[in-house]
């Protein structure tokens, strides 16, 4: 099985538009999804106090728990997994997604609101929409796709009924090369 970060290699730029797409196409996300469906059950939505870490540690460390602001409007990080702290090169856990900034410094084409607005973005059409959200985020150097992360952002509600907080994963693999 390829690591969470396949060969340790650190993106220089990323693409500013996330891909939403149907379905998971990376087998790690469609395993999480399947098992935060398990927890859902006939529920609208899986609670936080479902999620048990010993059951999806392989996951852990792709992982981030973000716990809705003021009604959603923002997000404070309650988990970012270490494999996602290695690809973006930010430590997350506590911050608010305002707050986010490293990744625009090591992605030159992206500044600190892109990225913010972007992550608020995906966290936000999970939690608004009330059901799991995959999409793909291409990476790019040089002018070249070579990364593409597989993403899922899924809504949880905390011992009631309403979104409380999303949980998410990032697994990045290398992209499909073509031509020479």
């Amino acid at each position: 099985m390829a690591s969470s970060f396949d060969t340790g290699e650190r993106a220089r730029k990323i693409t500013d538009e996330p891909q939403f797409i149907d379905a998971p196409e990376h087998p790690s996300i469609a395993a999480l999804h399947a098992y935060l469906e398990e927890k859902r059950g006939d529920r609208e939505m899986p609670d936080r106090a479902d999620i048990r870490p010993s059951e999806i540690a392989r996951f852990m460390p792709n992982i981030i728990i973000a716990e809705a602001v003021n009604g959603g409007e923002d997000f404070r990080t309650r988990l970012f997994g270490t494999a996602l702290v290695e690809l973006l090169g930010e430590e997350r856990t506590g911050k608010l997604i305002s707050e986010f900034a490293e990744e625009a410094h090591a992605f030159s084409s992206q500044n600190p609101e892109a990225v913010q607005r972007r992550w608020t973005y995906i966290t936000q059409k999970a939690f608004f929409g009330r059901k799991p959200v995959f999409l793909k985020v291409p990476f790019a150097a040089s002018g070249r796709l070579y990364l593409v992360g597989h993403c899922i952002s899924t809504p949880l509600t905390a011992g009631g009924t309403e979104p409380a907080q999303t949980i998410g994963a990032l697994f990045v693999t290398r992209a499909e090369q073509t031509g020479s």
